[in-house]
């Protein structure tokens, strides 16, 4: 008996099932126009929308920095501290790179970077001219083949009351932005990538404008910049030693020289004197003239291997792809707006064609 009522129970849902599709494709037959009328609507809002949105190029560029370890007496472990006990010093091997290629995306998006941005010039094939990023983004933007929403340039129009500061106290280091700049920063922010490849270093650098050409010019200003910042940063250290071997290098000489003169001027005043006292003077003077060309000579040393130190401490960026201009845009893909909004628009008719043909109160209950 109990499998009789199971068999007759599957068979009546199969029944219910199979009478469920023939009433949901007679449904969608019945209604068929109102379907392509819904799905035809959502697709035509679905284009408009595309063209509300203005035209995207994203140019890259992609660098292969020198990553200098630095490690090799790092690496020796125990052999190391046997050569300390004999009084070798194969290195200490502490000398490591800082700036590696994962802190690359942080420094483009860092706020005193943005700021230079918005000071620097793009060239915009569209208006034929140079003209800043700050005014390309908040002063006077891309507009979009069909505008919706009313122009944006209004928006920042009203400026808040600035915040008053100190004349001082404050550190020079404290950056204040307005509510322009500020806009400009976090629409960079989102134009300006990079990405590190951990597993060969490489880094690639994305720029993305409403223009080919700005975005070009915008991505190879990026890369001068990084390269720049990374090339200081390796070099500061040298480059501060430099010039303070350049002032003590400048100082020596005008030593040297005066040493120099105050002997030739007592060799001169004393040319025919036999006293001890004035043989004893003049071998001081000399003492001073040979002490103060040894420190001079010396500190010229110290700077030439400072120049050089400079020179091997520069590191080197190799172009793997170059800044192109982009011929087509990269977004958006208005042909795959279009089509989400007519399966959107099919889903809410079928939607409305079910609400139509099912009695609410009958399936409630």
């Amino acid at each position: 008996m109990n499998k009789e009522k199971k068999q007759d129970s599957l068979i009546g849902n199969e029944e219910e099932i199979s009478i469920n599709l023939v009433e949901i494709f007679q449904a969608t037959k019945s209604h068929f126009i109102l379907i392509v009328a819904i799905s035809v609507t959502f697709a035509a809002l679905g284009v408009i929308y595309s063209l509300t949105i203005p035209n995207e190029y994203l140019c890259t560029v992609k660098l292969l920095p020198e990553v200098d370890s630095k490690s090799a007496g790092g690496n020796l472990g125990g052999l190391k501290s046997l050569a300390g006990l004999a009084g070798v010093d194969i290195g200490s091997g502490s000398g490591v790179d800082v700036v590696r290629p994962e802190i690359y995306p942080s420094v483009l998006q860092s706020t005193p970077f943005l700021k230079e941005v918005l000071k620097s010039k793009v060239y915009v094939q569209k208006r034929s001219k140079w003209i800043s990023v700050y005014d390309y983004l908040i002063t006077s933007p891309e507009q979009a083949p069909i505008q919706l929403f009313g122009n944006k340039k209004e928006e920042f129009k009203k400026e808040e009351n600035p915040t008053v500061l100190p004349k001082e106290g404050l550190s020079p280091e404290l950056i204040k932005l307005n509510k322009k700049e500020l806009a400009g920063i976090i629409n960079l922010k989102n134009r300006i990538s990079a990405e590190t490849d951990k597993k060969n270093g490489m880094v690639t650098i994305s720029v993305k404008l409403t223009d080919p050409v700005a975005a070009a010019t915008l991505a190879s200003f990026t890369q001068n910049y990084l390269t720049k910042y990374v090339t200081n940063y390796r070099t500061e250290k040298a480059r501060k030693e430099l010039k303070f071997l350049q002032d003590r290098h400048e100082e020596s000489r005008k030593t040297y020289d005066d040493a120099l003169s105050r002997l030739s001027t007592y060799k001169d005043q004393h040319r025919n004197t036999f006293l001890q006292v004035a043989k004893d003077q003049e071998k001081k003077l000399q003492y001073e003239v040979d002490l103060a060309f040894n420190i001079y000579s010396s500190i010229s040393t110290q700077m030439a291997d400072a120049a050089v130190k400079i020179q091997r401490e520069t590191p080197v960026f190799k172009v793997l792809e170059p800044v192109q201009i982009a011929l087509q845009k990269s977004e958006p893909k208005r042909s795959l707006i279009s089509i989400g909004f007519l399966f959107f628009g099919l889903f809410i008719s079928l939607i409305v064609v079910f609400l139509k043909t099912v009695n609410l109160k009958k399936l409630l209950s």
